[in-house]
């Protein structure tokens, strides 16, 4: 038993992001939000369905080491910068991945019917993506006409770009709160951060 209500209180928040990042999900955006609120309407189910599960956790760790308030902050940003940064990741690879790499099938979220990060920064370059979406890929040929346009743009290294930014800054909320500490708990969280960007699978 934790005996602790705070780290109670965060741990019931991870599971209410989780439903309301589901729901979003299920629900999607809506067709006339132009690309900008499609992008932010997807950041946002993101952080409820994976960077408030890494942020809150963080958190929950740093409560129970009853650590002090500027860090207990510090481990909520680097965990919310590292969970954005490994589904930004996530999306990459199934774009990129394969069967074996993944443990799924490739292009599972396209077939799901859900534009992730590539798919939006395409949009921005091929406006011949935004039907598409709207009827979420479900025409005969839609997926591999996604693919073809996402693969034909500049939206695989903005996504992965966008993942660094994260990462960067999941770094730099350890080192701000630490300086140059050299410690083995700083260098960890750090390579955390670079291996989550550069992970293959």
């Amino acid at each position: 038993r934790l005996r602790n209500v705070q780290v109670v209180e965060t741990m019931s928040t991870i599971i209410e992001h989780l439903v309301r990042g589901e729901v979003m999900q299920m629900r999607g955006e809506s067709g006339s939000d132009t690309n900008d609120q499609r992008m932010v309407y997807y950041l946002k189910k993101n952080f409820y369905k994976t960077g408030s599960l890494m942020a809150n956790s963080c958190r929950s760790a740093a409560l129970l080491g009853d650590y002090p308030p500027e860090l207990v902050a510090a481990s909520y940003r680097f965990g919310k910068h590292v969970g954005t940064a490994f589904q930004l990741v996530d999306d990459v690879l199934d774009f990129e991945g394969s069967l074996d790499s993944l443990g799924k099938p490739s292009l599972a979220d396209l077939r799901a019917g859900l534009s992730t990060a590539p798919v939006l920064f395409a949009a921005q370059e091929h406006t011949d993506l935004l039907p598409l979406m709207d009827r979420k890929f479900r025409e005969e040929g839609d997926v591999e006409r996604a693919v073809e346009l996402v693969n034909s743009s500049t939206a695989m290294e903005q996504t992965k770009e966008l993942a660094r930014v994260h990462a960067e800054m999941a770094m730099s909320s350890v080192l701000d709160t630490f300086g140059n500490n050299s410690s083995p708990h700083c260098r960890a969280l750090v390579n955390l951060a670079n291996k989550v960007v550069a992970r293959t699978k």
